[in-house]
């Protein structure tokens, strides 16, 4: 187990080296904004749809053989990135990567909770770390390459990390035995299905809330922050701040549980960050954003935390169409979140937070009316 948190680590990580490497990249070799653009929205798209369809697959094939394929095809996407020439030569590949990265999450989570099996709390709080720290880690690793090496430095990288983490998942991982058969496991589902599914839509709207608002905070808020003066380094300790307050919030996640409960939890989660989103809309100043974006790491680790160990726990005979369906919302919430924010931040830039605010509000509303269903839960 402790080889798939450090897999989780390693692959996130990477994540974060390579976006911050491509979009300069895509720069170097003359590409507009709208290119950059295309080449971030073709990752979003794919992984609105991929995890699914991966997380399905993988409950029928096995989660080893789809980790340790992800790892190699990320590998070679990244070694792909290093020879491009072109900018929209950028686009085909970036479509490859996000395949990789919605095939390796939905097995990595789903084996973490085949094999935790009554210790899950405690091993998606471990997960939780291990890729929300690497978030932080990420974008600074792949700064540090570009300054100091070169561009092509991070993708390089990159390669050999996979490589090697792709080799030792073939020789490490090992999937524990299928402990129902099917009729037990039909039967289970069944009963989950009642205790379960009149909750879910209300966790589902939980996802796509803070990865809508996540998303928004990614894609637009650099550029909006930039316009009110604020230094491209006061953006990237902002940045750095909602990565350290998230993953904090992980570690904490059983203990916050403990005493304000699961409907507490989300019921937390939006409130703050419907909060961060208002204030984010009044503020103006590197301070002020510094405060919003602690507060988003807080709400968006809590709504993260809450609604990944309720959706493992709905299907636990299909726990790779759980996962699935988990990652494939947070790319919806990804590619939805930054398309309608950029639309409304025509208007004006601060816009997209009114939204993000009223998005918080509106979930808020239905976890207050269905609380009684996450009791009985």
């Amino acid at each position: 187990m402790n080889f798939i948190f450090l897999a989780a680590f390693a692959c996130q990580m990477i994540v974060g080296v390579v976006s911050i490497a491509v979009p300069i990249y895509a720069n170097m070799l003359g590409a507009s904004l709208f290119i950059v653009g295309l080449i971030g929205s073709a990752g979003g798209l794919v992984y609105s749809f991929m995890p699914l369809v991966s997380g399905i697959l993988c409950d029928r094939i096995g989660r080893k053989i789809f980790i340790s394929a992800s790892l190699f095809s990320y590998g070679a996407s990244c070694l792909l990135y290093s020879l491009v020439q072109e900018p929209l030569m950028f686009i085909p590949i970036k479509i490859l990567e996000w395949i990789s990265v919605a095939a390796f999450w939905p097995a990595v989570e789903s084996l973490i909770a085949d094999s935790a099996l009554e210790r899950l709390e405690d091993a998606l709080k471990k997960f939780n770390i291990s890729w929300g720290s690497a978030m932080v880690v990420g974008p600074l690793l792949g700064g540090i390459l570009i300054d100091e090496l070169s561009i092509k430095a991070p993708f390089v990288f990159s390669m050999l990390i996979l490589i090697s983490f792709g080799v030792l998942s073939i020789l490490v991982v090992r999937e524990p035995p299928k402990l129902l058969d099917a009729e037990k496991s039909s039967g289970e589902n069944r009963e989950m299905d009642g205790e379960r599914d009149g909750s879910i839509v209300t966790v589902l709207a939980t996802i796509f809330l803070f990865s809508s608002i996540v998303g928004i905070l990614m894609s637009l808020f650099p550029s909006y922050a930039r316009d009110l003066g604020i230094s491209a380094f006061e953006i990237g300790v902002m940045a750095f701040t909602f990565g350290v307050a998230r993953a904090v919030t992980f570690y904490h996640a059983t203990r916050i549980e403990e005493r304000i409960k699961k409907t507490g939890m989300f019921l937390a989660g939006s409130l703050t960050l419907g909060f961060a989103s208002l204030m984010t809309f009044y503020s103006s100043t590197a301070l002020l954003f510094l405060i919003c974006f602690l507060i988003f790491g807080f709400g968006a680790g809590i709504s993260y935390a809450a609604s990944i160990t309720f959706v493992l726990k709905w299907r636990k005979s299909s726990r790779g169409y759980a996962a699935g369906v988990f990652e494939s919302l947070i790319g919806v919430g990804y590619f939805l979140g930054p398309l309608i924010g950029g639309f409304l931040s025509e208007f004006a830039g601060n816009v997209p937070y009114i939204y993000g605010f009223l998005l918080s509000i509106v979930v808020f509303l239905i976890q207050l009316m269905r609380r009684h269903s996450f009791s009985r839960d």
